[in-house]
């Protein structure tokens, strides 16, 4: 049966939280169980994901904004350097990030990269399924690396469940393969999102971005340069995929 907070569990979070997430420095000792085992490990190796303690990562437990946000800022690299205003700057545009909280920096990176968070984003609450795939998304794209394509949509069979704004999102989710549909073709969007299956996603993520990273410096070494943005935008597609219209 899957476990869930208890108070004294919640609690020893925060406080760990409070403190700024203190990477692990030995394996963490209960996901020998997790089907994300391994990407768990390779994150953590990486200084990516941390742990509610020094020795626990709760794979089974539910993930919040704060440790979301502060997982995709890590594991996807800006475009860009962040801008001069820090963690501050974040809080004056983000009504529930505190100056000082672990989680400001990312907040406020993941606004400068072009995620849309809202200015009332509570840290605290659950992320949806939906939610963090739409925001791993935006964090790749905002790289430049991957291009402008018309899809196909794929038929998902919870469709009307998703919020209006993710649908592009989700799609291209599904078609980066960072997601699949269940065996009855739905995505379950409001499914609250658990640790080890934000991993799972993000490991992918972080994978395809390195893929494509790659194919930007061949392209870069054989044209003498820095490969042009459109030369970015064209480069990987699959066949039967067509660029967008804008390109």
């Amino acid at each position: 049966m899957k476990k869930t907070w208890t108070a004294s569990a919640l609690s020893l979070a925060l406080i760990v939280s409070a403190a700024g997430p203190a990477f692990a420095s030995a394996p963490f000792q209960d996901i020998g169980g997790s089907g994300a085992k391994q990407q768990i490990e390779a994150l953590q190796a990486k200084g990516i994901v941390s742990g509610v303690t020094d020795e626990q990562f709760a794979p089974g437990e539910r993930l919040l904004l704060s440790q979301g946000i502060a997982m995709i800022t890590r594991g996807l690299p800006a475009s860009a350097p962040a801008g001069d205003g820090g963690a501050a700057s974040g809080t004056a545009f983000f009504t529930s990030v505190p100056a000082a909280s672990w989680y400001a920096a990312s907040f406020e990176s993941a606004r400068l990269r072009g995620l849309d968070l809202p200015a009332e984003a509570n840290p605290a609450e659950t992320m949806t399924k939906e939610q963090f795939v739409h925001y791993v998304v935006q964090a790749m794209e905002s790289t430049h690396l991957f291009p402008l394509i018309k899809l196909s949509p794929a038929e998902i069979a919870d469709g009307d469940e998703l919020t209006a704004g993710y649908q592009g999102t989700v799609q291209r989710a599904l078609h980066y393969d960072l997601v699949a549909l269940d065996e009855s073709g739905r995505f379950h969007p409001q499914s609250q999102m658990t640790r080890e299956e934000a991993a799972a996603i993000l490991y992918k993520a972080i994978a395809l971005y390195e893929k494509q990273e790659q194919i930007a410096k061949q392209i870069e070494e054989e044209q003498g340069g820095a490969a042009s943005s459109g030369t970015q935008r064209w480069m990987n597609v699959p066949p039967g995929v067509t660029p967008a219209d804008n390109e």
